[in-house]
């Protein structure tokens, strides 16, 4: 196997000098890039990472151990090799924190440059075979419970046997089934998933997480937790992370607490009935399957059907359109001979979005009538009466109109046209007009047609095109002008949505060169 290796140096000379020093394919490695600082050195990893970096210490802008730092945190499988002369030896030392493969003092001999080069080939080998090993064991341990959520057509001997064998504990545990959705027409679902397996893994933090694919939108994840522990937290910390940062949504169905191994199928189950209850209801996009109403599923169909008419009425502010459907729920659920107990988790649903959609105007607890406190109730009839009252106190406080919501789409339109070159975040939006950055999100998709990161994008790349069309800047500068900082993204975004280069766009547009 041939490593491939990048040479840092801010002088040319030793970088020329090392590449003739040894025979490099006699030591497995051959040089892949150059770099003339720390700068230019992460700016090539970012795009292919090298087995192996010979950095030197004492560079402008970024040194050496900068840059250590940075390959360490961005690329943890990358041996480092430190040169390094005679008075910077002790400060050099400093970089064992960064667990660097080797030091090499200037200038360097054939032998002592084989020797690091060596040291850190074996490292490298000895990391793969772990993470190799690491791998297999996962890949194993993600079939045996696949089987068991699936088809398990093993005896009860085998699978305890194998569960040992694979270091599996489903003492105590729970299953949640996840899906995501793509909010664009188009959209690559199986790295939104994957993009949402690393969210939860990344909330779950040191809790052992087990990931069992079920289709490109769909999986399952056995979460070890102890009697007593909530994932909810967890899972709601994914969807809203997912909500602020990608162009997906993402749900999430709990299963009941279990602590037999034997009923992981059963648990799957829960979670994909809590899952499919998200999929009926704007609220939640999180449903432990304790909470779920007690009722079949064409009937969940029709009844969160209903909901969501109320719901979309009190976000169009359409008072005769929420009370219609409000009496048509209320009508659906004595139909259907709901138990109390279900019709008030229907309740819940509504009055936990009619709270919802006040605090996103910029109202607190304090300032809601006292009936948001909670749903008190004993009968049906005082549900209803309850309900009633929520649904028209809402739409007395919203006070939304759709002339109030043009206006608000554009204020945030006039900001990000003066602002597309700083950091616009979802969050800084949305306190621009007062909203909470969900419903905001969901404003500027149903009066846009596009999300809000989209359209800050398209207008960095109108500007950019201008730009390259009327002055001679290099394609870093008008990148940083429009707040891309990373030259080589705004290269690929640039075609992505141009079908050309930046080069090949100033060309073709006849601007300067």
């Amino acid at each position: 196997m041939m490593y491939s290796v990048m040479l840092v140096d801010n002088e040319p000379i030793i970088p020329k000098g090392l590449m003739k020093l040894i025979d490099w394919r006699s030591c497995d490695c051959q040089i892949s890039a150059v770099a003339r600082d720390g700068i230019d050195a992460v700016r090539q990893i970012r795009e292919q990472a090298p087995d192996i970096l010979i950095t030197d210490i004492r560079m402008p802008e970024m040194d050496g151990l900068q840059l250590c730092a940075w390959v360490r945190e961005h690329c943890p499988r990358t041996q480092i090799i430190l040169l390094t002369g005679f008075p910077d030896f002790e400060y050099a030392q400093q970089a064992i924190q960064y667990q660097v493969a080797a030091f090499v003092l200037k200038p360097t001999t054939e032998d002592a440059l084989t020797e690091a080069l060596n040291k850190a080939c074996r490292l490298l080998e000895k990391d793969g075979s772990a993470a190799a090993e690491q791998r297999n064991l996962l890949l194993e341990q993600q079939l045996l419970l696949g089987e068991m959520i699936f088809h398990n057509r093993h005896s009860l001997l085998y699978t305890l046997t194998r569960l040992n064998a694979l270091h599996i504990q489903l003492d105590n545990y729970y299953v949640l089934s996840m899906h995501v959705l793509s909010r664009e027409e188009t959209g690559d679902v199986c790295a939104m998933l994957q993009e949402a397996q690393r969210i939860l893994c990344a909330c779950a933090g040191e809790r052992k997480l087990y990931l069992i694919s079920r289709s490109d939108n769909c999986c399952y994840a056995v979460l070890q937790m102890e009697t007593g522990q909530d994932p909810q937290s967890i899972c709601v910390q994914a969807v809203e992370e997912v909500d602020r940062n990608t162009d997906f949504v993402l749900t999430i169905g709990i299963s009941r607490h279990h602590q037999n191994s034997l009923h992981l199928s059963v648990a799957a189950s829960e979670a994909d009935d809590a899952q499919q209850f998200t999929l009926y209801s704007s609220q939640p996009s999180v449903m432990r399957s304790e909470d779920l109403p007690k009722f079949s599923e064409n009937t969940a169909k029709d009844l969160l059907e209903r909901l969501r008419l109320v719901e979309s009425a009190l976000e169009n502010r359409s008072r005769d359109a929420a009370a219609k459907n409000l009496e048509e729920l209320f009508t659906c659920m004595h139909q259907a001979k709901i138990p109390f107990s279900g019709m008030q988790q229907i309740g819940r649903l509504l009055h936990s979005f009619c709270t919802s959609l006040l605090l996103s105007h910029n109202l607190s607890d304090g300032s809601l009538p006292e009936d948001y406190a909670a749903l008190h109730c004993e009968t049906p009839a005082e549900l209803e009466t309850e309900l009633r009252t929520v649904v028209r106190e809402t739409l007395l406080r919203v006070g939304r109109t759709p002339d109030n919501i043009d206006s608000i789409i554009y204020e945030v339109k006039q900001y990000i046209d003066e602002n597309y070159s700083m950091n616009l975040s979802l969050d800084l939006l949305a306190a621009q007009v007062h909203l909470s950055p969900s419903y905001f999100s969901k404003l500027f998709k149903r009066e846009m047609g596009e999300n809000f990161s989209t359209y800050i994008l398209n207008t960095r790349i109108e500007q950019a095109k201008l730009l390259l069309q009327t002055t001679d800047k290099k394609a870093y500068e008008i990148a940083e002008a429009v707040g891309i900082y990373d030259p080589v993204y705004f290269s690929k975004i640039f075609k992505k949505v141009t079908g050309v280069k930046p080069k090949e766009y100033r060309s073709q547009t006849n601007g300067h060169i």
